[in-house]
């Protein structure tokens, strides 16, 4: 079928449920790789358009290019002031100096030497999850599984309380995949962050009085030009590496598994040799998943991406989940290849300043999510089809319903 690009549009909810979205990228790819979309009737109609930029080498150059597209505007792909942006994206939404200084008040903790002390958590609580779907023959792996265990590990991390599990992982979902409607709509993704902000901020609080060995007491000590932040600053921090270390990873590992059944070459490859093969293995899953589907930039000055003229002022959208599809850097990209090396995907963002904080960590989690499914369960299988979530942000699964013998 040939793909009409001037009937695709990426604020359009329908395109996100399309079954040749891989093709249209393609298309765009190759026909006009930098793509102008307007927004759509609807809630979001008053924001101004912005071009797509859908090539590898064009996605490296926006986000390696700090000076000329910028992250202070926002990085959401429609319009906010900037009190939106400053509450929903904090040192996200902020370019040189503020966001090199901010990033630097966690920068260790997330290191590959930092992520080192949530490892024993990280395989217990695969370990147990797993344990429990297996004593029951069958499970929703993205709801039972893949979705929990990240958020008790970041929980765990951060030093949010249990009972705080359940309600950060329905306000992420809501925050970062609500321009779906099933998800909530547009409407309530302020609201999301407000309250993700509002838990922070009063876990700041007791900080305060009670430090722990977490990262909220961290970030809560910190100084950053002579002053420490604030609760309500320290309560934007909280939400923003909330969101960004739990449905990311949970979607990865849902996608993982599904992967897996749909190749099962690539499966049998992964139980010989777990250790051997999740280094690479990851990052493949990472590169065909693409969790985070875009960014945004702002152009500061008139400029030029594939060709195509951009005025100052004008959005840049980063499409890696194209890029990591662009058959120009990979050889056939939508293979599931488990052994790919090298793979210099853009699932962690496309480099520079704004690289993922939390990419190590999520390198640390996942083999053993893996490890532990395909250690204890045996004859997996799909018990009925996987559920999308039709987000422009988060390529998320809403279920993956599985059934399987215990080992």
């Amino acid at each position: 079928m040939t793909i009409d690009i001037d009937k695709i549009n990426f604020t359009d909810p329908s395109f996100w449920q399309r079954k040749d979205r891989d093709e249209a990228f393609e298309a765009i790819r190759n026909e006009r790789p930098a793509f102008w979309n307007e927004f759509l009737p609807g809630p979001e109609e008053a924001s101004k358009g912005f071009w797509s930029v859908t090539r590898y080498d064009d996605i490296v150059k926006v986000s390696t290019d700090s000076k000329t597209f910028v992250s202070g505007e926002s990085t959401y792909i429609g319009d906010q002031t900037a009190k939106e942006a400053h509450e929903e994206g904090w040192f996200l939404n902020m370019d040189a100096p503020d966001h090199f200084k901010l990033r630097q008040i966690v920068s260790k903790a997330f290191s590959p030497q930092g992520v080192q002390k949530m490892r024993d958590a990280a395989e217990r609580y695969a370990n147990e999850l797993v344990a429990a779907a297996k004593a029951k023959g069958g499970c929703d792996f993205a709801t039972d599984v893949a979705q929990p265990f990240p958020v008790a590990v970041v929980c765990d991390f951060l030093g949010a309380p249990h009972e705080y599990r359940k309600r950060l992982h329905e306000l992420t979902m809501i925050a970062l995949a609500g321009d779906a409607e099933e998800i909530g709509g547009v409407e309530a993704i302020p609201g999301a962050f407000a309250e993700l902000n509002a838990i922070g901020a009063a876990l700041a609080k007791e900080r305060r009085k009670a430090p722990k060995d977490d990262i909220l007491s961290l970030i809560g000590a910190a100084e950053i030009d002579g002053r420490r932040l604030s609760d309500e600053e320290v309560g934007y921090f909280f939400q923003l590496l909330v969101t960004a270390g739990m449905e990311t990873t949970g979607t990865v590992g849902a996608h993982l598994m599904r992967l897996l059944l749909e190749n099962p070459d690539q499966m049998r490859i992964w139980m010989d040799d777990p250790a051997g093969t999740a280094p690479t293995g990851i990052e493949e899953a990472v590169r065909l998943v693409s969790p985070i589907m875009h960014m945004r930039r702002t152009a500061s000055v008139d400029t030029e991406v594939a060709g195509q003229k951009i005025a100052a002022g004008e959005k840049v959208v980063m499409w890696y989940y194209s890029g990591n599809r662009d058959e120009r850097q990979f050889k056939d990209p939508l293979k599931f290849d488990v052994l790919r090396n090298p793979n210099p995907h853009l699932g962690f963002g496309g480099g520079g300043r704004h690289t993922c904080l939390g990419a190590h960590l999520a390198r640390m989690e996942l083999p053993y999510l893996v490890a532990a499914a395909l250690r204890e369960l045996r004859a997996i299988e799909p018990s009925a089809p996987a559920k999308f979530v039709p987000s422009r942000f988060v390529n998320g699964i809403s279920s993956l319903p599985i059934i399987y013998k215990a080992a």
